[in-house]
């Protein structure tokens, strides 16, 4: 291996330019690749916390349909309204506006 880069070395400018251009673009496909795995650690983090989110979320969601839903009767004639207005019904309006 010595041998070879010696003689790489002594040889001639247009080798040592694509040496010197291969050793380049290696470093940066090193710095590309780390990059990447970086990436990939990131997204896999995310998707863990995904995961349990949607399991959270699923429980909940469970819990909810095991419950029987609740009576609002008694509470019917005090509730607001919209009327077509997008307004609360009973309230008066200022015309001038």
């Amino acid at each position: 291996m010595v041998m070879a880069m010696q003689s790489i070395n002594g040889s001639t400018p247009g080798a040592r330019a694509q040496l010197s251009q291969y050793q380049a673009q290696l470093q940066m496909a090193r710095r590309e690749a780390a990059q990447a795995a970086n990436r990939v650690s990131q997204l896999e983090q995310q998707a863990a916390v995904a995961r349990q989110e949607s399991a959270r979320a699923d429980d909940k969601v469970r819990g909810l349909e095991n419950q029987p839903p609740r009576s609002d009767s008694g509470n019917s004639g005090t509730r607001k309204r919209i009327n077509t207005l997008s307004q609360l019904s009973g309230t008066v309006l200022d015309v001038t506006a």
